[in-house]
């Protein structure tokens, strides 16, 4: 039987390689770019991805909640491609390192959610793997809306040939 931090790394890396496979497809012309006006450019995709584990983290670690203006300044340049994709991994380092601090128990430990947070389903605590579990279903939403903006902009996000 797989332990919790097993099942939990392993979704992380698996969102972790689509989120690889469209930054791999990405360029720096591409990053103010986004579908219509009213959406989140490519940057902006890039930065919500960081940002919401940048504050789930806090939170967890610090019991403090960071807003998104804190977050865009830790982060940086906030449309350079280059800053963006070491801000994506230098984030999943430190959440990585964090979980693996974990015991099992403390992955079950109910931890409070003041304001409503969607993640929390509602309630008002979750247990601490839950947030982890998150963070990887959150990637994901944005992973699939990096996606479509490639597919919107004549580039096949998985690389495929013609032929395939």
């Amino acid at each position: 039987m797989h332990s919790r931090h097993t099942l939990i790394k392993a979704r992380l890396a698996t969102v972790r390689r689509d989120l690889e496979e469209s930054l791999g497809r990405l360029s720096a012309d591409m990053m103010g770019w986004a579908p219509e006006k009213r959406m989140r450019t490519v940057a902006g995709q890039l930065v919500e991805i960081v940002s919401t584990e940048m504050q789930l983290m806090t939170l967890l670690r610090e019991d403090r909640w960071i807003s998104d203006a804190e977050a865009r300044t830790i982060i940086g340049d906030c449309d350079g491609l280059l800053n963006l994709m070491r801000a994506v991994d230098g984030v999943r380092k430190e959440t990585l390192a964090y979980l693996s601090s974990l015991s099992e128990a403390e992955l079950d430990e109910e931890v409070e959610f003041r304001g409503g947070w969607f993640g929390s389903l509602g309630l008002p605590t979750i247990p601490r793997a839950e947030v982890f579990v998150n963070i990887a279903d959150h990637e994901w939403y944005h992973v699939g809306q990096l996606t479509s903006y490639l597919w919107a902009r004549g580039i096949d996000p998985y690389g495929r040939s013609a032929q395939n």
